[in-house]
């Protein structure tokens, strides 16, 4: 693998690096309701098209948290009142997804939020708009698909440009080296003991699929 996932990075540091806190409540969500971008659904119309969904994680309890059923509902509203047919329901033991396409009208000028809650297994609720009362995606999924873009780039310039002349040194001086390992095919591997998957550091040709 020539790369980790940056998502899947993120939320290995996150892991690493925040400690586990004492909530109030012991019932989390993880994630939660989204409105997916809206359009027009004809020019000089005031009905809005899009999609409304759920994906989320629900747990409970401390060192280490649980699953818990729930059911996550998610909604738009309109100038602070609930658009009709906008309120979809989606339910899961731990974790819960799903999609729905969405409309309801409103001008540019009216204010527009999608809002959510959820109902844990164990009776207890929370709810709130905007949307975002779950843990937030750090880094931001733009940030992750600009990044990606720009590593799939550079990516590309060392396939046709370093590996050429790295590689073939990389062959010659293969073995071990105290904790640094250089494979027969030039791969360069560092320990992983909780096996994060973010080794070899360097791939050469064969490349590794993800």
């Amino acid at each position: 693998m020539r790369r980790l996932s940056l998502a899947a990075l993120a939320a290995v540091v996150l892991a690493l690096v925040v400690p586990a806190g004492h909530a109030a409540a012991p019932d989390v969500m993880h994630g939660g309701c989204f409105v997916d971008t809206l359009s027009k659904s004809a020019a000089g119309s005031n009905e809005n098209v899009g999609a409304i969904g759920a994906d989320s994680v629900t747990t409970t309890g401390d060192f280490p948290p649980a699953p818990i059923g729930a059911t996550v509902t998610c909604w738009i509203e309109v100038n602070f009142v609930e658009a009709p047919g906008t309120r979809f329901h989606y339910s899961g033991f731990g974790a819960q997804a799903g999609i729905d396409p969405v409309s309801f009208v409103a001008t540019d000028s009216d204010f527009v939020e999608g809002c959510e809650s959820v109902r844990f297994a164990d009776g207890t609720t929370d709810s709130g708009c905007p949307i975002g009362g779950g843990d937030p995606q750090i880094p931001p999924q733009f940030v992750l698909d600009w990044l990606n873009a720009v590593f799939d780039d550079l990516t590309a310039a060392e396939i046709a440009y370093v590996d050429p002349a790295v590689c073939p040194a990389l062959v010659a001086a293969a073995g071990s080296y105290g904790p640094v390992t250089i494979g027969p095919d030039g791969d360069v591997f560092l320990p992983d003991p909780y096996d994060l998957g973010l080794t070899p550091v360097y791939d050469c040709p064969p490349y590794r699929t993800p």
